[in-house]
């Protein structure tokens, strides 16, 4: 499997990495879980259990544009060596954009967003110079 791929998948297990930090807070901050209304629990939570709670809900979303891209750049003929780098770096800019969402790191956090999504522009760039 070439290593865009494998970047997929660490996104998905970050996303569910993210979802046990942010269970677990909730339950600092709450003292419970309510499984059977999680999302209105979630509209009532405040500090970095909330900030959490979105980093993970925009990881969910911004991984079906990173996983298009890997797969258009993939069935556009990119080698797999030259699509590696920019999934990569937006593995790192999504690892930097939790950090700096649960910390109120600002502006940063809006940084290594562009970052991530001039990574999902490289490879929609490799597509579009080997699929012609």
């Amino acid at each position: 499997m070439i290593p865009a791929f494998w970047c997929v998948i660490v996104m998905i297990l970050i996303n569910y990495l993210l979802a046990g930090i942010g269970g677990w807070l909730t339950v600092r901050q709450t003292g419970k879980l309510d499984i059977n209304q999680p999302r209105i629990q979630d509209r009532e939570l405040t500090g970095a259990a909330s900030r959490v709670k979105a980093a993970q809900a925009n990881g969910w979303e911004i991984l079906s544009v990173f996983s298009c891209c890997v797969f258009i750049a993939h069935l556009s003929g990119v080698p797999a060596h030259e699509s590696a780098l920019p999934a990569y770096l937006f593995i790192i800019s999504r690892i930097l954009y939790f950090i700096c969402y649960a910390f109120k790191l600002s502006p940063w956090r809006t940084i290594v967003f562009v970052l991530g999504i001039l990574a999902n522009i490289w490879l929609i760039k490799l597509a579009i110079s080997y699929g012609g």
